[in-house]
């Protein structure tokens, strides 16, 4: 089947513009399972759109040489709304400019409309996809971003694999998923040579993946579908915001087509990984948001990917409006584990958070279904 290109239309943000959203599919025998991969849902973190460009090419390659099993679909950019969001040179698509909400919380919450569906009695008879696209319809659709949500989760929501890419601002690899798909999430990051690993039972917020997650969720538990049916989708953090890099984002590229090969939806050659027993997984409950002790310059003792103690120094905050003679302000770290972000840039605010540290051990403030934090 030759490669088929998709366009879905947008609502418009006012008088003379046009949106519309983009997919790439490719189809070949062997399999009936299928994958979804999206970047730019932050339209500010853009190591993702470099990566797709590779992944297309190399799947373009493999498409010629028949070695495509099952259905692959890739979005090259998943959020055309925060592309158009640029003040004085910087990009701005982490939030929506209209009414500062995060692009990824707030997903349509399927549960409701999916509940509705039980009091009628032919739903016993309609496939799971079905009942998706049920829900999906049953929700308003107001203005481009929700229209953008709805057509997001549509598409994800018809497959097993959902991969949605994402980056911080300066930091190591990781990714986030459920308890539920840990197997899968360990692979995974085997496959990109992956060493950190967040995993939840609910995160909150309604991101992207967790809004996938969740309806599949419950058409396991009202009996629609067997747990081992279950999709998997998960947010994968493609280091930092400043790692556009060709050599990088091949690697990143070849690291995914691992993984869809390990899932029988492609056939390659050398698809050795890392070894997953170097993937350590920590609780998203243990990962610690430390924030800036005051206003000034961060200088780093630690780097992102070093090992920490709990109260060991990983930084200092220099206040550049302190009297003559103070002296710096000493960052330490909260947990035993491992700094996996920290700021792009160093002059900081009080109260900013100044890293992300993966902690082996649940943290006492951190609580299930608010672990996401809305920055």
């Amino acid at each position: 089947m030759p490669i088929q290109t998709h366009e879905t239309a947008l609502p418009a943000l006012g008088p003379g513009t046009a949106l519309r959203l983009v997919s790439h599919e490719f189809s070949g025998a062997g399999s009936t399972r299928s994958a979804y991969i999206q970047a730019g849902l932050h339209a500010d973190e853009h190591p993702g759109l470099l990566v797709i460009q590779h992944l297309l090419e190399l799947l373009g390659d493999l498409h010629e040489q028949g070695r495509i099993r099952g259905r692959i679909v890739i979005r090259p950019f998943a959020n055309p709304v925060g592309l158009t969001q640029n003040l004085f040179g910087c990009w701005a698509g982490r939030f929506n400019l209209a009414n500062g909400e995060n692009f990824n919380r707030n997903f349509p919450d399927l549960i409701p409309a999916l509940d509705a569906q039980l009091a009628n009695a032919s739903t016993s008879a309609q496939s799971p996809q079905q009942l998706l696209s049920n829900a999906l319809e049953a929700l308003p659709v107001h203005d481009a971003v929700s229209a953008t949500r709805q057509a997001l989760l549509r598409d994800a929501l018809q497959h097993d694999l959902v991969l949605d890419l994402h980056c911080d601002t300066a930091g190591v690899l990781h990714l986030y998923s459920t308890y539920a798909q840990r197997e899968r999430a360990v692979n995974l990051a085997a496959c990109l040579g992956m060493r950190v690993v967040f995993l939840e039972e609910s995160a909150g917020g309604r991101p992207f993946d967790e809004s996938c997650n969740r309806p599949w969720n419950w058409l396991v538990e009202n009996g629609f579908v067997d747990a081992t049916a279950r999709p998997f989708a998960a947010s994968i953090e493609l280091r930092g915001q400043a790692d556009v890099d060709d050599q990088l984002a091949r690697e990143d590229a070849l690291g995914l087509l691992r993984f869809l090969a390990s899932e029988g939806l492609v056939r390659l050659d050398d698809n050795e990984a890392m070894p997953v027993d170097a993937v350590q997984v920590y609780p998203l409950e243990g990962a610690s948001h430390l924030p800036a002790p005051g206003n000034g310059l961060l200088v780093w003792k630690k780097r992102p990917g070093d090992s920490v103690a709990c109260g060991e120094l990983i930084a200092e905050l220099v206040p550049i409006d302190a009297p003559l003679g103070s002296e710096r302000i000493p960052i330490c770290s909260d947990v035993e584990g491992v700094i996996v972000v920290q700021p792009l840039f160093k002059l900081v605010r009080s109260g900013q958070r100044v890293a992300l540290l993966a902690g082996t051990s649940p943290l006492a403030h951190r609580m299930g279904g608010q672990l996401l934090q809305h920055f």
